[in-house]
């Protein structure tokens, strides 16, 4: 686990440790716009970003096919990336307090399960069907092909 949280962090992060192990990371409660360099730590299964300064969820966080919790609430974001809902194994999210202005308030707090099929709904068949090979691939499911 990596807590960086109330530490006055501001602007991009960018400084992912490089780890295979690395389960949890906690940045919440910072001043961060952006965090890239998600891909180091690939079996992140927790990611904590709520009280921060983020107007786009990064790409990254779509690459994370072990994720299980994503607490994003309390920022500035207007939108979330529908890839989001393609991530199986995340079963908890947390979206209170952002300016989401595609997403009514009954979705924002109606829990994961229902958030991802909403989100779903906005990706059309090849994108998912590309996603989900990539996924496949990713985490070595027999059969799969890049």
């Amino acid at each position: 686990m990596l807590d960086l949280h109330q530490n006055q962090l501001s602007g991009e992060f960018y400084s992912v440790p490089t780890s295979k192990k690395l389960d949890s990371l906690l940045l919440s409660f910072n001043f961060i716009t952006g965090i890239i360099n998600l891909d180091r730590c690939p079996n992140l299964s927790v990611l904590d970003l709520h009280n921060n300064k983020l107007q786009n969820l990064p790409d990254g966080v779509c690459t994370l096919y072990n994720l299980k919790t994503l607490t994003i609430s309390n920022n500035d974001l207007s939108d979330i990336n529908p890839k989001l809902s393609l991530l199986d194994s995340l079963v908890r999210i947390t979206i209170e307090g952002n300016p989401l202005r595609a997403i009514k308030p009954a979705m924002r707090s109606a829990g994961a399960v229902q958030l991802k099929k909403f989100l779903k709904l906005r990706l059309d068949d090849s994108e998912i069907a590309q996603e989900e090979k990539k996924q496949a691939v990713v985490l070595g499911i027999p059969g799969a092909r890049s």
